[in-house]
C-alpha cells in the first residue's frame, strides 16, 4: 500500500460520519471476525482528555527497554494510517495493513460503522493474530461509548487529566465528560489517575465504588516534581531520581509520572520485571511527534535564522494553557516575541483556547486545516478583537511563515489541531 489511506476520500467516505452513541456496531463486526478482542491479554487501556498519547509513548518505551514486546493502538495518526497500529514494537507495514483492511471490509458487508470503529476492529484483528507481551490501547474519544471499550479484560486502566473537549459528543460539563471517560473502568478494575480537577473527586469516587474498583491517585498515592535539576518520582515503595525525559515541557513530567506509577503498580503485582535504570532509559529515549517539538527542516529555512518554530497538537483550553505556560517561560529567558499560526476545526469552542495565549502573544495568523472543515479568519477575528490580538489569515502554513520572513527574534507556535501539527511536520 504505497499511498496514504488517510487521504483516500473514497476510503473514508464509506463510513458513518456522526454515529449515535452505541457499541452495537463495533460488537457486530468484531463478532463476525471471531471476537479477536477476547484473545488479548496483558491489556492497558488509556482514557482522558490530554496526555493519553504521551503517557502511552512513555509506557511503550519503558516496556520495550525492559525486553517486552508491545502492540499499541493510538489515534489520530499524523502522516500515515500505519502509525495507529503498532505490532511488536513497530508500525504495521503497508502490505499487512492493506490485507487486514480488505479482510475487514469484506467481513463488514453492508453494515455501516464509523471509520474509528472500523480501524479499531482492524487493530484488534491484527493484535489477535500477532499477540505481544503487552497491549496498550488509547481511546479515540470519550470512554463508555468508545469503540476500544469492547475489551473484556484489562490489567490496568489509566485516566489522564480530564478537561473540556468534544462537548458536542461527550457533554457540556466537566462532570458529564468525566462520567464518559470513566466508562472504560470495568468491574473490579485497578485504575491509575493522573492529576484531576478537584471538582471531579466525588464523581470519580462514586464510579470506583459502583464498579468495585481501586484507584491510585496523583499526590495521594504517587507524586512527581522537579527538584533543582532533577525530576523526582515517589510512591509508598519507591523513589526515582531522573535526569531527563525525551518529551519537552513541564506537563510531560506529569505524564511521565503517570507512566512510572503504572509500571510500578504492574511490578508490585508481579506482572512485569523492570529496573529503575530501564525506566529511566525508556523515559529518556521516548519519541512522540507533534507534542511541543521544535522544527528544524524546510520550514525553518523560510524565516530568519534568529527565529524558531514550534509545533504542538493542543486543541482544547487545557492543552493551550499548558503550552502557553511553556512558551512564557521560554520567552522570559530569551526575550523572543511569539506569533501563533493557528488552525482549528469547526464546531469547537476557540475562545477559551485563544484566551490562554494572551500573556505570550498578541499576533495570530489563521490558516486552514488541509482536508478538514476549519474555522476561517473572520470567525477568529470576531473572537480575538476584544482580546487585542492582531489577527490575519493566510491560505497555508507556508504562506503564513513567508509573511514573517524578515522579522527577527520570533518564536512561532503552530497549534490548534493534531491535523495541523501533522501537516507542519510533513512540510518540514
Amino acid at each position: 500500500m504505497s499511498k496514504d489511506l488517510s487521504k483516500d476520500r473514497f476510503f473514508y467516505d464509506q463510513f458513518l460520519k456522526n454515529p449515535d452513541k452505541s457499541l452495537s456496531r463495533i460488537y457486530d463486526i468484531l463478532l463476525k471476525l471471531g471476537s479477536p478482542q477476547k484473545s488479548l491479554t496483558n491489556v492497558i487501556h488509556i482514557a482522558g482528555t490530554n496526555g493519553k498519547g504521551s503517557t502511552l509513548a512513555f509506557l511503550q518505551s519503558c516496556l520495550i527497554k525492559s525486553g517486552y514486546s508491545v502492540n499499541a493502538f493510538i489515534s489520530p495518526h499524523l502522516k500515515l494510517l500505519n502509525e495507529r497500529i503498532i505490532i511488536k514494537n513497530k508500525s504495521i507495514n503497508d502490505e499487512t495493513l492493506e490485507a487486514t483492511i480488505k479482510e475487514c471490509i469484506k467481513t463488514l458487508g453492508n453494515k455501516k460503522i464509523s471509520f474509528f470503529e472500523f480501524i479499531t476492529a482492524c487493530a484488534y484483528e491484527l493484535f489477535a493474530k500477532n499477540l505481544s507481551d503487552w497491549h496498550l490501547i488509547e481511546v479515540g474519544m470519550g470512554g463508555s461509548h468508545d469503540a476500544t471499550n469492547t475489551l473484556p479484560d484489562k490489567d490496568l486502566s489509566i485516566i489522564t487529566p480530564i478537561s473540556l473537549d468534544h462537548e458536542i459528543f461527550l457533554g457540556n460539563t466537566l462532570k458529564k465528560i468525566a462520567k464518559e471517560k470513566l466508562g472504560i473502568i470495568n468491574q473490579g478494575s485497578q485504575v491509575i489517575f493522573g492529576p484531576q480537577d478537584n471538582s471531579l473527586k466525588e464523581t470519580i469516587l462514586e464510579h470506583l465504588s459502583l464498579t468495585n474498583s481501586k484507584g491510585f491517585f496523583y499526590k495521594d498515592d504517587w507524586d512527581i516534581k522537579k527538584i533543582n535539576n532533577l525530576i523526582v518520582y515517589e510512591d509508598s515503595d519507591s523513589r526515582l531520581e531522573i535526569n531527563s525525559i525525551g518529551l519537552k515541557g513541564d506537563h510531560q513530567i506529569k505524564n511521565a509520572g503517570l507512566s512510572i506509577a503504572s509500571l510500578k503498580f504492574l511490578e508490585r503485582e508481579g506482572k512485569i520485571i523492570i529496573s529503575d535504570d530501564q525506566i529511566k532509559e525508556g523515559l529518556r529515549e521516548v519519541y512522540w511527534p507533534g507534542r511541543f517539538s521544535m522544527l528544524s527542516g524546510k520550514l525553518n529555512n523560510i524565516v530568519n535564522d534568529s527565529c524558531d518554530i514550534w509545533v504542538d497538537g493542543c486543541h482544547n483550553p487545557a492543552g493551550s494553557k499548558v503550552i502557553a505556560r511553556e512558551i512564557l517561560s521560554m520567552n522570559k529567558n530569551d526575550g523572543k516575541e511569539t506569533v501563533i499560526v493557528f488552525g482549528f476545526l469547526k464546531n469547537k469552542n476557540i475562545e477559551n483556547f485563544i484566551q490562554n495565549f494572551t500573556d505570550v502573544s498578541k499576533e495570530i495568523i489563521v490558516v486552514p486545516i488541509k482536508d478538514r472543515q476549519s474555522i476561517d479568519e473572520n470567525e477568529v477575528k470576531i473572537i480575538t478583537k476584544k482580546m487585542n490580538y492582531s489577527t490575519s489569515g493566510k491560505d497555508s502554513i507556508t504562506r503564513a511563515l513567508m509573511s514573517l520572513k524578515g522579522r527577527e527574534n520570533l518564536r512561532i507556535l503552530i497549534c490548534g489541531s493534531l491535523y495541523l501539527a501533522a501537516e507542519a511536520i510533513s512540510l518540514d
